[in-house]
C-alpha cells in the first residue's frame, strides 16, 4: 500500500513540474533516455571508434535510398522505408526549432542515416566502433553525421523524428563553436530546450530526486552521461530544467551571447560569471535551491501525515453522505408503509378483497 502511494505521489509530482516546465520558455520535451537515447562522439572518440581520418565518403553504407529534404541528406534502409519518411518529412520542423539560438548555415548539408542497426554504418567502414544497444541516435561530430535506429529494441519505444530534432541542435552547436569547449550539460541542455524534449517520466525522476534530496551536482551530471539507467535519466532531467530556467530567467539572447562567446574563444565558465553573474556552480546551487524549496511544499503537502489527513477527511465525509441516504431511504419506507393506497392501482383481482371490499 505504501509503494502504491508513493508511487501516485510521484506520478502528481510529475504532472505539476511538467506544468512547471509549460510556464517556463518551451511546452513539452520527449526524447527520454529511460526509453531511447542519443549519444555524441567525440574527436577522440572518431579517431578510436573509425580507426581512420574525419573524411567519409557518402553514402558510407551501401545499398540504402537516399533522398534530400531541408538542405539535409538522408540515406535509409528500404526495410524501414515508411518510419524512414515519416523522420525526412519532420525534417523542415526539427531545422526550424533549432533556429532559436543557431544561425541556419549550421543545420545544413548534414548527412543523416535512418538504419535498423546504427551499427551498420560501423561494419560497413571495418571501423571498430560500436554503439550500444540502448542508444537511439548518435551524433559523430566531426564528421557532421547522424545516425538514427528505426528498430525497436525490446518494448523499448523509439521517437526517431525528436532524435533528428535533438541530434541537429548537438551538430549545429559543434559547427558552431567550432573546437569550443561546451560542458556536456549545455549540450543536451540547450537541444532540449530548442527542441521541446520533455516528457512526464524525465519530469517524474526530476521531482523524486528534488524530494529524495538526491540531485545530481553538475561534476556529477557530466560524469553521469558516461552511464546508463536511472542516473542518466536524472542527469538528461537536470540539464535540460537548469538550461531552461538560465532562459526563462534571463532571456534566450544571453543564452546565445553565452553560445556566441565561446565560439569566439572565451572560456565557458568566465563567459557564463561574465553573462549570468555567476558561476555555472554558483547558478546551479540557486536553481537547486529553488528545486528543493518547491518540491519542499510539494513534499509537505503530499506528506504521509496529510494524507492520512486527506484519507481521514474524505472517509468522514462519505459515510456522513451515507448516513444521510439511508436515513433519507429509511424516512421514505416508513411513508410508503402508512400512505393510502388507490384501489385503481391494484389488479383487477384483487380490488374487491379484504381491506377493498367495500
Amino acid at each position: 500500500m505504501r509503494y502504491f502511494i508513493k508511487h501516485i505521489l510521484s506520478m502528481i509530482l510529475a504532472f505539476l513540474t511538467c506544468l512547471v516546465m509549460l510556464s517556463g520558455p518551451f511546452n513539452a520535451f520527449a526524447q527520454t533516455s529511460a526509453n531511447a537515447e542519443a549519444i555524441m562522439v567525440s574527436d577522440a572518440q572518431v579517431e578510436a571508434w573509425m580507426g581512420r581520418e574525419s573524411a567519409v565518403k557518402h553514402p558510407a553504407v551501401p545499398h540504402l535510398k537516399r533522398a534530400e529534404n531541408a538542405t539535409l541528406h538522408f540515406y535509409y534502409d528500404m526495410a524501414y522505408e515508411r518510419r524512414a519518411l515519416d523522420v525526412i518529412e519532420s525534417a523542415t520542423m526539427a531545422r526550424l526549432k533549432n533556429l532559436r539560438f543557431l544561425p541556419k548555415e549550421t543545420v545544413e548539408n548534414v548527412h543523416i542515416y535512418l538504419l535498423g542497426d546504427m551499427n551498420a554504418y560501423f561494419r560497413a567502414q571495418n571501423a571498430p566502433g560500436r554503439a550500444p544497444e540502448w542508444a537511439a541516435g548518435l551524433s559523430i561530430l566531426r564528421d557532421d553525421v547522424i545516425l538514427i535506429r528505426l528498430k525497436s529494441v525490446g518494448t523499448t519505444p523509439i521517437e526517431p523524428s525528436k532524435t533528428l530534432a535533438h541530434e541537429l541542435n548537438h551538430v549545429a552547436l559543434r559547427r558552431f563553436g567550432g573546437d569550443a569547449f561546451y560542458p556536456h550539460w549545455f549540450y543536451e541542455g540547450l537541444a532540449m530546450l530548442s527542441t521541446d524534449d520533455w516528457n512526464l517520466q524525465r519530469a517524474e525522476s526530476l521531482a523524486h530526486a528534488s524530494m529524495s534530496g538526491s540531485l545530481l551536482d553538475l561534476p556529477g551530471i557530466e560524469a553521469a552521461f558516461g552511464k546508463t539507467g536511472a542516473i542518466v535519466d536524472l542527469a538528461y532531467a537536470e540539464s535540460a530544467h537548469f538550461v531552461s530556467w538560465l532562459a526563462k530567467n534571463n532571456g534566450d539572447d544571453k543564452i546565445k551571447k553565452l553560445i556566441i562567446d565561446v565560439a569566439g574563444g572565451k572560456k565557458f565558465d568566465d563567459a557564463f560569471l561574465e553573462i549570468f553573474g555567476h558561476t555555472p556552480n554558483g547558478a546551479f546551487k540557486i536553481w537547486h535551491d529553488a528545486m528543493s524549496k518547491e518540491e519542499s511544499v510539494l513534499a509537505s503537502f503530499f506528506s504521509g501525515d496529510a494524507i492520512f489527513f486527506y484519507v481521514s477527511v474524505f472517509a468522514a465525509l462519505a459515510l456522513t453522505i451515507a448516513l444521510i441516504r439511508r436515513r433519507r431511504a429509511r424516512r421514505e419506507r416508513l411513508e410508503s408503509m402508512t400512505s393510502d393506497v388507490s384501489v385503481e392501482t391494484l389488479p383487477e383481482n384483487l380490488r374487491h378483497f379484504g381491506p377493498f371490499n367495500s
